[in-house]
């Protein structure tokens, strides 16, 4: 798990300049460095809003990646953690997305 607010981070754009698609874009093209048949990152997300999430899994879309969010806890604020699973590569037969904690 990559608990660090990379992904946000990338998403501001301070100067006109700045173009958050290109950098998320870069970021997740150097994650494929690993040399395995199957693979997976998670990355720990607080998104801001709605729309940096849709961006965040937009691009890692455009790079390659499957997987999907999973949400602990979704009905609480304060212990609610969002992940952004990403696979690439060829899937271990039967794998399946982990479930969110808290979700009964």
């Amino acid at each position: 798990v990559i608990s660090v607010s990379v992904l946000q981070w990338l998403c501001n754009a301070d100067k006109s300049s700045h173009n958050p698609f290109k950098k998320i874009k870069t970021v997740l093209h150097n994650v494929i460095f690993v040399n395995e048949e199957w693979w997976k990152a998670v990355f720990q997300v607080y998104p801001e809003s709605p729309k940096q999430m849709e961006l965040i899994t937009e691009q890692a879309t455009r790079c390659g990646f499957t997987g999907g969010v999973v949400v602990d806890f979704p009905n609480s604020t304060k212990a609610k953690k969002i992940f952004l699973c990403l696979f690439a590569g060829t899937p271990v037969a039967n794998y399946k997305m982990p479930q969110g904690l808290g979700t009964e």
